[in-house]
């Protein structure tokens, strides 16, 4: 790639790498809402695994 030699060049290639910053910024946010999603999803099976379980062994011990 030629170096750009008007200032209107280096504007384009700024705004271009300003872009790229933004969709990587955005696939970032995205994949954190994801990841975040299913900790909060595997927390909430782990807590009801947790309850039922403790729940069964006082079922037990009453009978």
């Amino acid at each position: 790639m030629q170096k750009p030699k008007t200032f209107l060049g280096w504007a384009g290639v700024v705004f271009m790498l300003t872009v790229i910053a933004v969709i990587v910024m955005l696939a970032a946010s995205i994949a954190f809402v994801v990841v975040a999603g299913v900790a909060i999803l595997g927390a909430v099976i782990a807590l009801v695994l947790l309850l039922a379980k403790r729940k069964a062994e006082k079922s037990r011990e009453i009978e």
